[in-house]
């Protein structure tokens, strides 16, 4: 990896991560309040209707962002054709979703569905005003920009939906947050990039990206639904505060692997897509990148499984108590998803986007089997369906890199499971004896062990740690010393 590559890669996972961390907080900070404001059954109704409001996100892009960022030089002619390309295609789909919304209502027998949709059919045509920006934005490894955008946004949005509540607006309060959530990011995106749809348009540029873009497309077309099939699952087959205590526990996990991995996943890809021809830098960065990540990802989560009753309920309330052993089981699944996420971001960036895509499809499959267990035994069996299937698909991945990428299969599977070996015992020990346990003193407990295991065997990631903590008691010592 050449100087200015791994540069742009530091800096633009710096500026990610930084993003992650101040758009996370705030999310945090603004959920906490709204969710001691409204009931869990109103999160739930919420809940419902942005499933099919979120998957119209992948018919406006049509897979075009990866194609953009994975091709080499483009063209402000093909900038522009996308763009309007995107407009179309989401004034389409806002029709198609007030057309809808009569039937999703019934199909949930819940009548608010229908108003919340009408409103928030206009969230695809503000999106899509800003795709190609953000694209740019992307392509250029421009990620101080896009932290900027994410964060402003999440704090306007955020914003708007706690005015709302306190207004007792209810449910509609969570309509208000998403639209300005929306609405702020598109804006800042304009005045981030300067870039502005030009009166040309080009098919045959067009054309020429749908070679690589249909199978992302179609992939993500399959994604979005699968992703949101448990939220349509829980919400028809149990009660809308079920939903409301899974899709909370589901929303905090997802929080923590927005930490562990979301940053790797926007920065890897067009990292690798730069590597794309030199094979043996290609396999370094992968595997050292896999390497650190697995380790952190665990040093992450364990001390918040240990303390995950304190942090529902002193953060949301009493009221969401249901939702911890939902969080417990979902946690697991983060100890694959950062991997396996840049597995995907590995094919794609070599081209391979046919072969994503029939790896999406086994995917998709496997998410299917949770259901069975929902209906046969009940909602937490089907929270732990749900990390198997997870489990299994990193596998399947693995086995994908040996074959495609001459990575080993079980090296792989040893760097992701070595630094889980603390993790595991110490999660035995917890639920073996925990009403003798102090949770605060136990996660301090497995925070420090597992920094000392990683430095018994020498693990890459604890000389991160390590060079990181030398360089922040440094600073610290010459402010002290002004």
């Amino acid at each position: 990896m050449s100087k200015e590559i791994e540069k742009q890669t530091k800096k633009g996972l710096i500026w990610d991560f930084t993003g992650s961390l101040l758009r996370q907080f705030a999310g945090m900070f603004i959920t906490i309040i709204l969710a001691r404001l409204l009931t869990p059954e109103e999160f739930g109704v919420i809940g419902m209707a942005l499933v099919f409001v979120t998957i119209t996100d992948v018919f406006i892009d049509v897979g075009f962002t990866s194609g953009l960022i994975q091709q080499q030089e483009t063209k402000d002619i093909t900038y522009s054709s996308i763009f309007y390309v995107n407009l179309t295609i989401s004034i389409l789909l806002s029709g198609v979703i007030m057309l809808a919304a009569p039937y999703v209502s019934v199909f949930y027998n819940e009548p608010k569905i229908e108003t919340i949709l009408m409103y928030l059919a206009i969230i695809p045509i503000i999106a899509a005003l800003g795709k190609v920006q953000s694209t740019i934005l992307s392509k250029q490894m421009n990620f101080r920009s896009l932290t900027i955008r994410t964060v402003g946004a999440t704090v306007v949005g955020g914003i708007a939906g706690v005015i709302g509540a306190f207004c007792g607006m209810g449910v509609y309060s969570l309509v208000l947050q998403q639209i300005f959530t929306v609405l702020t990011s598109t804006i800042l995106l304009w005045f981030s990039t300067g870039w502005k749809p030009k009166l040309e348009f080009s098919w045959p540029e067009v054309k020429g990206l749908l070679g690589y873009s249909s199978y992302i497309f179609l992939d993500s077309i399959i994604r979005q639904v699968f992703n949101r099939i448990d939220t349509i699952f829980v919400g028809k087959y149990f009660s809308s505060a079920t939903l409301g205590f899974y899709s909370r526990a589901e929303s905090l996990r997802a929080q923590i692997d927005a930490y562990a991995s979301n940053s790797l996943r926007k920065v890897m890809f067009p990292v690798l897509s730069s590597l794309q021809e030199d094979n043996d830098a290609f396999k370094r960065v992968y595997l050292k990148v896999f390497n650190i990540s697995s380790a952190l990802t665990v040093l992450l989560i364990g001390p918040i499984y240990f303390l995950s009753d304190k942090i529902i309920i002193g953060l949301f309330g009493a009221k969401w108590e249901p939702s911890i052993i939902f969080f417990q089981i979902l946690l697991f699944t983060t100890l694959t998803t950062p991997q396996t996420g840049m597995m995907v971001q590995a094919v794609l960036a070599k081209g391979f986007s046919k072969l994503r895509f029939q790896m999406g499809l086994i995917h998709r499959f496997l998410k299917l089997a949770p259901m069975v267990f929902g209906v046969l035994y009940g909602i937490v069996e089907f929270s732990i369906a749900v990390v198997a299937a997870a489990t299994l698909m990193f596998f399947i991945y693995a086995y994908v890199m040996r074959s495609k990428f001459e990575i080993g299969f079980m090296k792989q599977v040893k760097e992701l499971l070595i630094p889980g070996i603390v993790f595991f015992l110490f999660v035995v020990i917890f639920h073996v004896f925990k009403e003798y346990i102090n949770v605060w003193v136990y996660a301090a407990a497995f925070f420090a062990g597992n920094i000392l295991f990683l430095k018994l065997i020498k693990h890459e990631s604890f000389f991160i740690l390590q060079n990181n903590f030398k360089k922040i008691t440094s600073r610290i010592s010459k402010f002290k010393n002004r």
